[in-house]
């Protein structure tokens, strides 16, 4: 359990300590000099940038070795020595002192961690892994910096001007805590384009109150507005930047049935989360409950995510949601995503274009059954790609592919089916048109499967596959053996 306590120390104009003049130490000097400390280095040899600050007087320069009792006289003393002998009195000099220090890379003798921090104007953030990980904070720092450098720093600023002014208006302190609440939520809906259609607005209530001030009137928009999100094929990593950042913003979320838990944890924790899947073979909400939803939602002034597996528009019923949406007089938003129909393929090394053999390809859905004896899919047009992709195809694949024979695609074409492609569970199943039906009878799973036909099938790349496949599946000498076959 990380027990260590998190504050920001003000050491402007105070004395500070580093011992050691290597590339380590020249980093800790950085830092403290952005925050104007006035430090201190003690070490015989140092790099030219240290030497450089030594000569305009920016740090002052000892050198020499640590000697016992160097520590005192400062607020904050830094080890970056790899002396340790120095390093232990250096601890036992600044502890009994009471002097917070600090040996790099070791952390039984620091009383603090430096964190791995993200600066950008009167943002600062600082990641710590209890002593355990710096590379691991660092990473986590990269990935604050790009999530949330855009637009925080404004807003800090701007919060920051009308803080006065707002504890001069409201002497109680929870209305000011609401106030500044308020202003900022809004601000932060304003840079999501949350308010870029110039609604009126109507001015929100704090308690029994409303600001008198023109200066502090905290708009709401009176109707909301629904993002369709496309959530990528499986592999939570597969979401867009842009996706993430709505998905983590939103007041309202409703995930289709293949949408992994890991993506629906970076939504907000006070975000209303809500399952509206549908599975074949199983009960689920009827499309109308669905948009009736949305529209509800969205009235109510929420910030709406309809969190969609895929592509919202690529066989995701997105261009109908949108519709009814517009025609409700919502505001609508599409965010693309990956559809399974190209990633999946990509992730385990299936083309669906190359150069020297496909150069098209057709994306149909499998779903479609005959209806009274009339094909509802034009099989004999789908004939014709160098490459077919289909969704939702694994129940009807026996009559896909006697559809395709009988239209001259001959039974010896590669093809593939990839059960749960890009997540934990994925099984591949590999054939030709003629077997691929009796093959992926054979894998016993409930996850919705993808079907590729055509040539490029032959350049799933064994070495990319990351799951081990099950009994029923096929094995990985098996697969190595099928692809070596096809080349032949």
């Amino acid at each position: 359990m990380n027990r260590l306590y998190p504050m920001f120390m003000k050491i402007c104009g105070q004395p500070v300590l580093v011992v050691g003049g290597g590339n380590v130490g020249e980093q800790k000097i950085r830092s403290l000099l952005e925050c104007s400390a006035r430090v201190t280095v003690i070490s015989p040899t140092v790099t030219p940038w240290i030497e450089a600050r030594s000569i305009s007087s920016e740090v002052l320069l000892e050198r020499r070795e640590y000697a016992a009792g160097d520590a005192a006289g400062y607020v904050l003393v830094i080890a970056a020595t790899n002396d340790l002998a120095a390093q232990k009195q250096i601890y036992s000099d600044a502890t009994s002192l009471n002097i917070p220090v600090n040996v790099a890379d070791e952390p039984e003798l620091c009383t603090f961690y430096l964190g791995s921090v993200f600066q950008k104007g009167n943002l600062k953030v600082a990641v710590s892994t209890n002593g355990l990980s710096p590379t691991t904070g660092k990473i986590i720092r990269d990935r604050i910096a790009r999530e949330f450098g855009i637009k925080y720093p404004e807003l800090i600023d701007s919060a920051g001007r009308l803080r006065s002014g707002i504890r001069e208006a409201f002497p109680d302190y929870e209305t000011r805590k609401m106030v500044q609440e308020q202003y900022v939520a809004s601000e932060l809906r304003r840079t999501e384009k949350y308010d870029e259609t110039g609604d009126e607005h109507q001015e929100v209530k704090v308690g029994n109150r409303i600001p008198e001030n023109e200066e502090f009137k905290i708009e709401a928009r009176v109707s909301g507005k629904v993002f369709l999100v496309g959530a990528g094929p499986g592999d939570p990593e597969l979401i867009s930047v842009k996706g993430l950042r709505i998905l983590r913003s939103a007041d309202v979320v409703l995930y289709d049935a293949l949408v992994c838990d890991a993506l629906l944890s970076e939504a907000s924790h006070d975000a209303e989360v809500l399952y509206v899947g549908k599975r074949a073979g199983y009960s689920c909400m009827k499309q109308e409950e669905i948009n009736g939803i949305l529209i509800r939602k969205a009235r109510e002034g929420k910030r709406v995510v309809r969190l969609k597996c895929g592509d919202p528009f690529v066989f995701g019923r997105g261009g109908e949601e949108s519709d009814v949406l517009q025609r409700a007089g919502i505001e609508v938003e599409i965010v693309p995503g990956i559809t399974a129909g190209t990633g999946v393929p990509a992730s385990i090394g299936i083309p669906l274009t190359h150069r020297k053999n496909a150069s098209s390809v057709l994306f149909v859905t499998g779903h479609e059954a005959p209806l009274k004896g009339q094909e509802r899919v034009d099989w004999a047009s789908a004939a014709h790609a160098d490459t077919i992709v289909i969704y939702m195809g694994t129940r009807n694949l026996h009559h896909i592919s006697e559809q395709l024979t009988s239209h001259g695609v001959p039974d010896f074409k590669p093809a593939a089916v990839i059960f749960g492609g890009t997540t934990d569970n994925e099984k591949v199943v590999t054939g030709t048109l003629g077997n691929i039906s009796d093959r992926a009878s054979e894998i016993e799973t409930d996850l919705p499967g993808l079907i590729v036909i055509g040539e490029t099938v032959k350049f799933l790349s064994t070495g990319i596959v990351r799951h081990t496949s099950t009994p029923q599946g096929i094995s990985a000498q098996e697969r190595i053996s099928y692809v070596e076959q096809l080349f032949v």
